[in-house]
């Protein structure tokens, strides 16, 4: 006595075998977006800076960091002697990933140097006790200037929220 399988549980059993078969692809793709998301710019345009503080950040590299910031902007956290962004860098929430997006990049009139970029950071929070998830997104304009022959962020904004 053999076992006969009819039309209806093969379609079912090659569903199957699809689903999983894109599972694994899926799967596989995905795991390099992660690290080339991480990756510095070389680009001369305002979004440059904004972009390789965020990578700076999320890879707790305060060196990098710190050079992505105006000099005026630099002194001034010295003198206060307060609140250092560049010493708590290396905290990573593995709760928690973020992802920046760049929304606008306006630059001022061609004599003044300046440039706005406008940006969005989407964090999502893992949890609950259904294994749900959380998204929150906060927007900044973020103002820069050029130095020398780079632009850096003249606004405080050390993505830590």
């Amino acid at each position: 006595m053999g076992l006969k399988i009819d039309k209806f549980t093969w379609i079912v059993i090659l569903i199957v075998v699809a689903l999983l078969a894109a599972a694994v692809v899926t799967v596989n793709r995905g795991g390099t977006q992660g690290d080339e998301s991480l990756t510095y710019g070389t680009d001369d345009t305002p979004v440059t800076p904004v972009r390789n503080a965020f990578v700076a950040f999320q890879r707790g590299d305060s060196t990098m960091a710190r050079q992505q910031y105006s000099q005026r902007l630099l002194d001034e956290m010295k003198n206060d002697n307060g609140y250092d962004p560049f010493t708590s860098v290396g905290y990573i929430n593995n709760q928690n990933s973020r992802r920046l997006r760049i929304l606008e990049s306006t630059m001022g009139d061609g004599a003044s140097n300046t440039a706005s970029v406008t940006i969005a950071v989407d964090t999502y929070a893992s949890g609950g006790l259904f294994g749900g998830s959380n998204t929150y997104s906060s927007q900044r304009v973020l103002q820069l200037v050029r130095e020398g022959e780079q632009w850096k962020i003249d606004t405080p904004e050390f993505f830590s929220y």
